[in-house]
């Protein structure tokens, strides 16, 4: 169990570092590159079994802002979801669809984030 449970922080550490390195070519780079490495601290700090309270909290409450930002475009695409596709090029005329990728990437990194926790906390008992 406890080789799975380092797999599964190192690779939920790569993943939103490669999601942070994939956001330089983004409008708003800085936002979204600091957002995911402070997803990352959290399993990076329980791959080296120093898990912190208060930077999950911190990392939940910047998840939670950014979805609840987010909504709104996720919600308009789910509507338009059978005339446009998730993936295209970005379009001012259709910022719902930047939006609901913005909001699938936080909700990646909102999962990612919690499983990390639950799996800290779970091998400190």
């Amino acid at each position: 169990m406890k080789y799975i449970e380092k797999a599964t922080h190192l690779l939920f550490t790569l993943c939103l570092l490669a999601f942070a390195a994939l956001q330089f070519n983004d409008p708003d780079p800085m936002t979204w590159i600091l957002f995911y490495v402070i997803c990352a601290a959290v399993p990076a700090l329980a791959l080296v079994n120093r898990p912190m309270d208060s930077v999950f909290w911190i990392a939940l409450i910047v998840c939670g802002i950014a979805l609840a930002i987010y909504a709104s475009g996720a919600y308009n695409y789910y509507l338009h979801r059978n005339e446009e596709p998730l993936m295209q090029s970005m379009n001012p005329e259709k910022p719902y669809i930047e939006e609901a990728r913005e909001f699938l990437g936080a909700l990646i990194a909102t999962v990612f984030v919690v499983i990390s926790h639950v799996l800290a906390r779970y091998r400190k008992k």
